[in-house]
């Protein structure tokens, strides 16, 4: 899914919401009016089972001159069975002597990322519990054997004085050991303390759970104290062999890395937006320019915006030769909200073809500068620039 961007002017009122925000809130544009576009509307974010309070909100904190940086929060929507999980990023616009302008924040859908670690997470803890468990009961047993012969485990002991009473699993031998090779021996005089900090703990009586690497070996681990007549008589752990998991992990990283490179490559290739000088970008459009197309050049150009605090955003529509209706409607909103930013959107390279669309709808045109060519419209920037304007 595309970013969400949320713009909004000093006073609290969205200026702008566009369709990833929208379906990310899981609303549609019918359901949020523009009556109804305040920042506290309907962006109430659970999380862990608690609303996080409105003045919190990224873009609450914004409107309060912070700048703030990957906070994740949760959406519920209302009748849906899950959570949306969301990471906003957000800062506030400012006029050019310093007063609030209004804020902006760019969200990103991590729904999926989440539940993949959760996911990972609750499998493998809910795997190791269960071992574990039957381990403690069947410790002498012929399940424990099993269990022991034909998993990558290591199922160990210690005393209350942490010396080896038991190890055994087929996990060792991935550790180069063999079953029963550390038996009466101090846990402290074969690892360094700092090596098994969730054994120790769990001689002092706390379940614990860690990952750590071991030659190469990585292992996640659950330590249990072992209580007798009510008095702590050791521990026990069992450990997990997820060196596959761990390299497994490392390859999908990678691939995914891959495939978001790819495709912003793509979205590039679709809507270049390009810095050709100081607080000056433009986005040269070719083809035919449809609605999705459109809506994909106001995120882009809206973000390039914000992100290289351009003053002057250039639209040159030179190489496009069809607008539909709605498009040409969309193309003067984004003039006007690239204006909300604190910049000045220009148009250059309208053909006969698309002044006419433009005329037959009856649209303002009044407070857009539009020029004939691209080099127009940067000579323009230029002269402004030096001079200290922005529009005339």
């Amino acid at each position: 899914m595309a970013e969400g961007i949320i713009i909004c002017d000093a006073q609290g009122r969205f200026v702008h919401f566009n369709a990833s925000a929208a379906e990310m809130h899981g609303m549609g544009a019918s359901e949020l009016p523009p009556e109804q576009w305040s920042a506290g509307y309907g962006l109430h974010y659970p999380d862990g089972g608690n609303l996080i309070p409105p003045e919190d909100l990224p873009l609450a904190r914004a409107l309060r001159g912070e700048n703030v940086e990957r906070v994740e929060m949760c959406v519920r929507h209302n009748g849906a069975p899950a959570s949306v999980w969301l990471e906003g990023n957000a800062r506030p616009v400012r006029n050019s002597d310093g007063t609030l302008r209004g804020a902006v924040v760019v969200l990103r859908d991590i729904t999926a990322r989440r539940r993949h670690e959760e996911d990972i997470g609750m499998r493998l803890h809910a795997e190791a519990e269960r071992l574990a468990a039957e381990a403690q009961r069947v410790q002498q047993g012929r399940m424990l054997r099993l269990l022991l012969d034909h998993l990558d485990i290591v199922v160990w002991a210690v005393d209350d004085q942490g010396v080896f009473t038991f190890q055994e699993g087929k996990g060792l031998a991935a550790a180069g050991m063999r079953p029963g090779q550390l038996t009466g021996k101090a846990i402290v005089d074969v690892y360094d303390q700092k090596t098994v900090p969730g054994v120790l703990r769990a001689l002092r009586g706390q379940s614990t759970h860690e990952m750590n690497e071991m030659q190469g070996i990585y292992w996640e681990s659950w330590h249990i104290p072992i209580v007798e007549d009510g008095k702590l008589a050791g521990a026990m752990g069992l450990s997990l062999n997820v060196t596959e998991w761990f390299r497994t992990k490392a390859d999908l990283e990678s691939k995914l890395s891959l495939i978001e490179r790819q495709q912003e490559v793509i979205r590039n290739l679709e809507t270049p937006v390009i810095q050709v000088w100081d607080k000056v970008v433009t986005l040269p459009m070719v083809g035919i320019v449809d609605s999705r197309r459109a809506g994909r050049v106001m995120d882009d150009l809206l973000a390039a915006v914000t992100r290289t605090q351009a003053q002057f955003a250039i639209l040159d529509l030179t190489g496009v030769e069809i607008v539909d209706t709605s498009t040409a409607a969309h193309l003067i909103q984004l003039v006007q909200a690239v204006r909300l930013l604190g910049a000045e959107g220009i148009i250059t390279g309208i053909r006969p073809n698309i002044a006419q669309t433009v005329v037959s709808l009856g649209l303002d045109m009044s407070r857009v500068t539009t020029l004939a060519t691209l080099r127009d419209g940067l000579a323009l920037c230029i002269r402004r620039l030096s001079t200290g304007r922005r529009r005339p």
